[in-house]
């Protein structure tokens, strides 16, 4: 697929002078932008920098939180008993509204496969058996961590669900329980608030995710874990990591909770001022923490950055519209693309539409993160959002013309 930008609405850019990664830089320094290690928390009070954690820990018991499978055991090898293929579809809530994520998730026609083992998996995983009782096992853990965690236990413990849309679960939800409510821990110079504790089960192993379809192991599907919410105390990122170091040996002190890659996993929500909560899914090392929130932020900083430019290009922002053709082999035989992803849709037949942003002229070249530019962002809901696969996209605007260049100007032409 094509995006090429328009010079229109745009006229202090010289399109003969235009340098991309000159751009990529310019718009590194006007947004601020500094290396982790060189950051100080005025720079982080710049930007606004917030955060919060939600902390994933398995519990050692010996069977899953609502069946009498075994817990822990994993299927190393790629052999499986079965296979069930499903497909997400919305419904309507109790208030007669449908989900605007599951809407969206039911448009991409994903096919999910879930691979089972006997040993691991029964009807409950597959959702043709309504829940066991719960693992009295695991609920005497949990409310061991959140006394620990001085956390205000509840009077009464009320199963929910909590939806989960990527196809982890077979049933489409999480069943999860609240345990506790407002607690606290100490850092070295502050202290961060609790907002609960849950617990929960575990979801499904992800083992690959290409086009259309998306494909799970079912054997870590169940398993008790209990996860911590922060409230977005964090002002800076060694303080997330440190709050997520804590709450794990906290968790790890009582000596009940499973080790070892993949049983402790946290979500970290990150904003910015001006902008809106972004979670990082499943980071399983800590030391990862500071990194990502700090590129994460300057991400969001960089965004409303470019919402400011196209706020200022575009007057009339209902008036602005993409242009895009189909470029069919009717409009395209006397062509000979060089550029192999597009070579190759062409020999599967595959639709290569061409798009003109007008007023974006110097906009998909704009920094976002070290390495990563505005076009990184459409690219990226390419894969997500329509299943195409990398590399789903060539611009005007990249940053290695050899071949690339060759074929937009053809394009640009048409």
């Amino acid at each position: 697929m094509f995006y090429m930008a328009n010079q229109k609405n745009n006229n202090s850019i010289n399109s003969t002078t235009f340098d991309p990664v000159r751009n990529y830089e310019e718009t590194k320094k006007t947004v601020g932008y500094v290396p982790r290690k060189k950051a100080t928390q005025e720079t982080y009070d710049k930007i606004g920098f917030k955060s919060g954690l939600e902390v994933h820990q398995q519990l050692l018991t010996e069977e899953k939180l609502f069946c009498h499978c075994p817990a822990g055991i994993y299927n190393r090898s790629e052999d499986f008993d079965a296979e069930v293929v499903r497909h997400m579809r919305p419904t309507l809530s109790e208030l007669g509204e449908y989900d605007g994520t599951a809407l969206m998730e039911f448009k991409t026609k994903k096919e999910i496969i879930y691979r089972l083992k006997n040993e691991t998996t029964c009807t409950y995983e597959v959702d043709d058996t309504p829940p066991f009782p719960i693992n009295r096992e695991a609920l005497a853990i949990a409310l061991e961590i959140s006394l620990l965690s001085k956390l205000n236990i509840v009077g009464e413990l009320h199963i929910t669900r909590k939806q989960y849309l990527d196809g982890s679960i077979p049933t489409g939800f999480q069943r999860t329980a609240i345990l506790g409510v407002e607690g606290e821990i100490s850092l070295k110079n502050k202290k961060i608030r609790l907002i609960q504790l849950s617990l929960e089960e575990d979801s499904c192993r992800e083992i690959s995710d290409v086009g259309h379809i998306r494909t799970f192991k079912t054997d870590r599907l169940g398993i008790p874990l209990i996860e911590t919410v922060t409230y977005p105390d964090c002002l800076n990122p060694d303080e997330v990591r440190e709050a997520c170091d804590y709450i794990r040996f906290l968790n790890r002190s009582t000596g009940k909770v499973r080790t070892g890659s993949g049983s402790g996993r946290q979500d970290v929500n990150v904003s910015c001022k001006g902008g809106t909560r972004v979670e990082i899914k499943g980071v399983s090392h800590t030391k990862w923490i500071p990194e990502l929130t700090h590129n994460e932020c300057f991400r969001q900083w960089s965004l409303l950055k470019i919402r400011d430019i196209l706020r200022k290009r575009i007057n009339d922002p209902s008036g602005w519209k993409i242009i895009y053709r189909y470029l069919n082999n009717q409009n395209t035989n006397s062509f000979r693309f060089t550029y192999e992803p597009i070579k190759n849709a062409r020999k599967l037949s595959n639709p290569i539409i061409a798009v003109n942003l007008p007023g974006f002229r110097g906009v998909l070249s704009h920094f976002t993160q070290p390495g990563r530019i505005f076009a990184d962002e459409i690219s990226d809901r390419l894969k997500v959002i329509a299943c195409i696969e990398k590399p789903n996209m060539v611009h005007s605007e990249q940053f290695s013309k050899t071949k690339t260049e060759e074929d937009i100007s053809r394009i640009q032409l048409l």
